[in-house]
């Protein structure tokens, strides 16, 4: 059942029909059986999974509060005749089971992930070495298995929720169906956002009541999440691939047309998905975390990542990158390092060694291939080159008497910023990391010969689609342009009401005059839906 089909909308008018008929102390419990239900429908026999982690986290929290529990009670009944160092190791022992216990919640987890992410691809690999080493033919077979619908995203927000309990951070959920609904609640199912216990538990399980203003607002924003799909994303996918996979032919200003293509594609595709959830989850009068704040907007890498999956970026902030920059081992490295005659790069030893294995984990959580590690190092790499050279930058600014909050110095670092960002989406839309290269090789060729009619006749965007497609790209921009100084969503909701439904009805027709619903179209089909 996916975000843009027909069934998904009667399954939504369903559930809000009954969520805002049933008394407000239940609207939780129907919350509960529509995540259910929609989980379901998309693949019943995946349905296992995400019981296996909601069961397990609930129960490795429970038994972390109560080690704590029975700890601090057997502390308090013995505080007389116990030292303040059997105090201490006591405390000691207490946290040591409880990091068991977390442990193997984690592996637990993260093992169900790893394994139906990676078998196929360690499996294709060893038959690989197999052949080649021992000229072995009989090859493991692969697993036939598919990827349930939005492990990766419900996996990282348990984790997460377990590892707070491990640090106290909140009391967990004692009513083992509302956690239910915290780790299946269908909106933000398919690709997120990846949302913390504090902040979404409060949304889930208040009792909220009806306004129509909730309706109407989060309808707006699921019809701008469509235009951003179907207009833009879905129109452009056909030419991406029509140029990546005749590159050799289609070189030059075709790839460069198909790297700015697949910048939009993947931003209205992603993005778009998200409008959908967050306007969903708001006719329920539930307020889900933003994931994308005009990311093309930004004036550096490391701006850019804090602006583009925002929940993903602060998840492995939070539980990898911090973690880390305080581990002992790391900190002595970098101490070593300022011993040895070099105090700025051992300053920066605790913050880029940690960042070394965020973007490793961000390549792989992308994919199970090598590119998407390739990708997610490059990423790296580019980031601390950026502030490695931010002294030298500042230099030549000052040097060219130019302003660092001027227009032009502006629009250069957000060009800038975009067209890196862009290029190293080549990772994304070639099979393997060798055709990247091969096709940022390309890139240089074929410039002469470049005819804009065989991008209408030959690669998948007819001239209509095309002019379709620039303008719904303006558009956007103009609207994240607007986005700078406040929601435009709330200013076109307090405009009079001919004004503002004509807004609304001028958006809902050009998804479905424009909307792209051509050959090979699939309704299914969410890149980050495959992650």
């Amino acid at each position: 059942m996916s975000f843009i089909s027909m069934d998904f909308a009667l399954f939504v008018l369903l559930a809000l029909l009954l969520y805002y008929i049933c008394p407000k102390k239940w609207r939780w419990f129907v919350l509960l059986v529509a995540s259910y239900a929609f989980y379901w429908y998309n693949g019943a026999d995946n349905l296992i999974y995400i019981v296996i982690t909601t069961v397990s986290s609930y129960a490795c929290a429970a038994f972390i509060e109560n080690i704590a529990t029975a700890g601090e009670a057997y502390i308090a009944d013995n505080k007389e005749s116990l030292s303040k160092d059997e105090k201490k190791s006591y405390k000691a022992g207490i946290k040591k089971k409880q990091k068991i216990v977390l442990i193997c919640g984690l592996v637990i987890n993260f093992g169900i992930l790893i394994w139906l992410k990676y078998a196929n691809f360690s499996i294709a690999y060893i038959n690989f070495y197999r052949l080649k080493w021992f000229n072995k033919t009989d090859f493991i077979p692969f697993i036939r298995v598919l990827l349930p619908l939005g492990i990766s995203f419900y996996t990282f927000q348990t984790m997460g929720y377990l590892i707070d309990i491990y640090y106290g951070k909140y009391e967990r959920e004692h009513n083992l169906l509302k956690y239910a609904l915290y780790v299946s609640f269908f909106p933000q199912i398919v690709q997120g956002p990846i949302s913390r216990f504090g902040q979404l538990s409060r949304e889930l399980y208040s009792e909220r009541s009806f306004r129509f203003y909730n309706i109407c607002s989060g309808f707006y924003r699921v019809a701008w999440g469509l235009f951003k799909k179907l207009v833009i994303a879905d129109r452009l996918g056909g030419y991406v691939s029509s140029v990546m996979s005749q590159k050799e032919i289609y070189s030059g200003p075709y790839i460069l047309l198909a790297i700015f293509f697949y910048s939009m594609q993947i931003y209205g595709d992603f993005s778009g998905g998200i409008d959908v959830a967050v306007g969903v989850a708001e006719m329920f009068g539930i307020s889900l975390t933003e994931n994308f704040e005009r990311p093309f907007f930004s004036k550096s890498i490391s701006q850019y990542w804090q602006r583009w999956h925002i929940t993903l970026g602060t998840w492995f902030k939070d539980y990898i990158f911090y973690p880390l920059s305080l581990n002992k081992t790391i900190i002595k490295m970098g101490k070593k390092v300022r011993q040895l005659g070099a105090p700025t790069l051992g300053k920066r030893i605790p913050i880029y060694v940690p960042m070394l294995f965020v973007w490793a984990l961000t390549g792989m959580w992308h994919g199970s291939e090598s590119r998407y590690v390739v990708w997610g190092l490059m990423n790296y790499v580019f980031i601390v080159l950026g502030t490695e050279l931010e002294g030298t930058s500042a230099r030549i600014v000052n040097a060219l008497k130019l302003s660092e909050s001027g227009f032009i110095m502006r629009a250069y670092r957000a060009g800038k910023t975009f067209w890196l960002m862009s290029f190293l989406r080549l990772f994304d839309i070639n099979k393997d990391t060798g055709e990247a290269f091969r096709a940022f090789r390309l890139l240089f060729t074929g410039w002469r010969s470049f005819d804009i009619n065989k991008v209408y006749e030959n690669l998948s965007l007819p001239v209509e689609d095309f002019v379709v497609a620039l303008v719904a790209i303006g558009v956007l921009f103009i609207f994240e342009l607007i986005q700078r100084k406040g929601s435009v969503r709330k200013r076109i909701f307090g405009l009079p009401t001919v004004c503002r439904w004509t807004i609304l009805s001028v958006l809902v027709a050009a998804v479905a005059v424009f909307g792209y619903y051509g050959p090979g179209y699939d309704a299914a089909s969410f890149i980050y839906g495959n992650f």
